[in-house]
């Protein structure tokens, strides 16, 4: 007899073959447990591994863990091995330094259904911030360089891609509503009604570019927070922060490798709100669907090639995803096909000369560039010999939308999906892209693609 329940899971997955399948309907997970919580009792254990193994009548969304398209006692194993890296506060994310305490100061998991009392997040330049709420005491065993009381009520955000880790968090309308400033607020197009609204009757104010930020307005607002990100403009803001004396907080979703990744960032955003519960659910349901794409990929031909890039004179070539990348792993791992620049190891772009670019471009069976028809005006002039590549004649040449670095963070599961639609049609029937588009150098315009 096993001596334990682990010693009776590994008996039964050792002799158990691999022929009970359940082929999925891509029916909708329940949103309200994350993934690997199938008994849904909140917490990820060993009791979910039994329940999958007695029970694989449910949504691919919740069941289907390891992505292959189908429920089976291979489910079980992934579980079985993978539970406790599944119950990690964050899981995707490898840049993120974001702890909770209970009030002895022992850590605890608030995504496990455990209760916390205070917060430790460390930035991306190393400050130690102490979260808590204004009533709580300053806890004698915490470390920290600096303490800020939630939730926040009065902030500055430097980028549009905060807006968009923070606004699935505003449920009930606090977090916009602390915005008060933003770098590059009235020179956008926004996506977002609610920034729209407030920049125009003054609830929010445009505090200048990036580049040249409007400090005297900044001081005048007196945020709590200055929310940035480091390298590029960031760091000159954060120098200009500490010789004013302002708090800062640097976040770098930018820097994560992949897709599910950077929108994990959206935790630490909750963290500053007390909105984990918000994005629990928030973040549940961009993942759960997200790994849609991996398993209507699962079947399709791996050696579909997909180029990403365009060339930039200005900007001296042509700017390439690297291997390891979240556009490349997005591209390799979620829609099961091969990528051009594989061989260039490391993550963020490599800049390359077009010719290059164009040697292994013109073979490609999708062509994916990042960039509006309105930055693509002088497309023509730029990619010399473009008409007589693969992609561009089988009609799979595609630029991004409008909205894709505002709603597209927000709606990282619909860019995934859209992703995989471009570059796996077969996979999805009818389907119709947002993010990305169909370009026409002809007439430098682009449209939604069908996948037929």
């Amino acid at each position: 007899m096993p001596k334990n329940i682990y010693d009776g899971i590994k008996i039964i997955l050792s002799v158990i073959p691999l022929l009970i399948i359940i082929t999925p309907v891509f029916a909708e997970g329940n949103y309200n447990y994350r993934m690997g919580d199938l008994n849904e009792d909140g917490s990820i254990n060993i009791a979910d591994v039994v329940y999958l193994f007695k029970n694989r009548d449910m949504s691919p969304e919740d069941g289907d863990l390891n992505c292959d398209n189908s429920i089976n006692i291979a489910d079980v194993v992934y579980l079985f091995k993978n539970y406790n890296e599944l119950k990690e506060s964050m899981k995707h994310s490898q840049n993120m330094d974001l702890t909770y305490y209970d009030e002895n100061g022992n850590v605890v998991n608030p995504y496990e259904g455990e209760g916390w009392a205070y917060k430790i997040f460390v930035d991306a330049t190393g400050q130690k911030f102490l979260l808590k709420n204004e009533s709580q005491s300053i806890p004698d065993w915490a470390e920290y360089d600096k303490i800020i009381n939630l939730p926040l009520e009065n902030v500055v955000v430097m980028s549009s891609t905060h807006i968009a880790l923070m606004m699935p968090l505003n449920d009930d309308g606090s977090v916009i509503s602390s915005v008060d400033g933003i770098m590059w607020g009235g020179r956008y197009k926004w996506h977002f009604e609610e920034i729209n609204r407030s920049l125009e009757n003054g609830s929010i104010i445009d505090v200048g570019s990036t580049y040249s930020p409007n400090w005297d307005k900044i001081v005048n607002i007196s945020p709590q927070v200055v929310f940035v990100y480091p390298g590029y403009s960031g760091d000159a803001i954060i120098e200009k922060c500490k010789e004013l004396g302002i708090t800062y907080v640097a976040n770098a979703e930018y820097l994560e490798p992949t897709y599910l990744a950077r929108c994990e960032w959206v935790k630490m955003f909750a963290a500053f709100y007390n909105k984990e519960d918000a994005a629990k659910k928030y973040f549940t349901r961009v993942e759960k669907r997200s790994l849609n794409v991996k398993r209507k990929t699962y079947n399709c031909d791996p050696n579909v090639l997909v180029a990403w890039g365009k060339n930039s004179p200005t900007w001296g070539g042509t700017y390439v995803p690297k291997a390891q990348s979240y556009v490349a792993k997005g591209i390799m791992d979620f829609c099961h096909s091969s990528y051009i620049f594989a061989d260039y190891p490391g993550t963020g772009s490599a800049k390359i000369d077009y010719e290059t670019f164009a040697e292994r471009a013109k073979n490609a069976d999708v062509w994916i560039m990042s960039s509006t028809p309105t930055y693509l005006s002088t497309f023509k002039e730029d990619h010399q010999g473009y008409e007589t590549f693969e992609a561009v004649e089988n009609g799979k040449l595609f630029c991004i939308s409008d909205d894709y670095w505002q709603l597209g963070l927000m709606n990282t599961d619909e860019i995934l999906m859209d992703l995989g639609t471009v570059i796996h049609p077969e996979a999805f029937q009818g389907r119709s892209t947002h993010f990305f588009l169909k370009y026409n150098p002809d007439t430098n315009t682009a449209e939604p693609y069908t996948a037929g």
